[in-house]
């Protein structure tokens, strides 16, 4: 059954009828109404579903990216030590990809790869976004069930499977 606390209006769920909660609880509760209940069960599934659309954005920051068919960390210290190759200004540098394989890059090329990893992490900001309000605009729990975050990957014509090419 689900009850309600007078003073916060804090809904929960508890075993057993009414009528078995102390006197005391029940001073300090009240039933709610089916659309009490209904709003209250409709909220815990978007904050779920919300929490799972967090997780796989998380995941999803950290796919690797390709560039010149290679593909290469995508993470704020791979950005930051390229960002400190780019001052420094060397005519190229020796950088590791996402396997460990030594790949010789120019300034320009940690500059493009840099923007592709800034893009790759813009998109998955967009789509958490995007899936945080139709996760909100829901009006039942099987609308927020069918949002996935695999749906509708995005809309850039160069990030596929979490992979963008230059």
């Amino acid at each position: 059954m689900y009850i309600k606390n007078i003073e916060t209006g804090l809904i929960t769920f508890q075993e057993g009828t009414y009528l078995e909660l102390s006197k005391s609880f029940r001073d300090q509760h009240m039933e709610v109404t089916q659309d009490e209940i209904n709003t209250y069960l409709l909220q815990e599934a978007k904050n779920n579903k919300i929490a799972e659309i967090q997780t796989a954005k998380e995941t999803d920051l950290y796919l690797n990216v390709s560039y010149n068919n290679k593909d290469f960390i995508s993470s704020e210290k791979a950005v930051s030590n390229m960002t400190g190759a780019i001052i420094l200004d060397q005519d190229s540098y020796s950088w590791l990809d996402a396997y460990g394989n030594s790949v010789t890059m120019t300034v320009n090329d940690l500059r493009s790869l840099v923007g592709i990893i800034a893009t790759q992490r813009s998109l998955v900001y967009n789509k958490e976004a995007t899936k945080i309000k139709e996760i909100n605009d829901a009006q039942t729990i099987e609308e927020v069930n069918l949002i996935d975050w695999n749906l509708s990957f995005a809309t850039s014509p160069g990030f596929v499977s979490g992979v963008i090419d230059s």
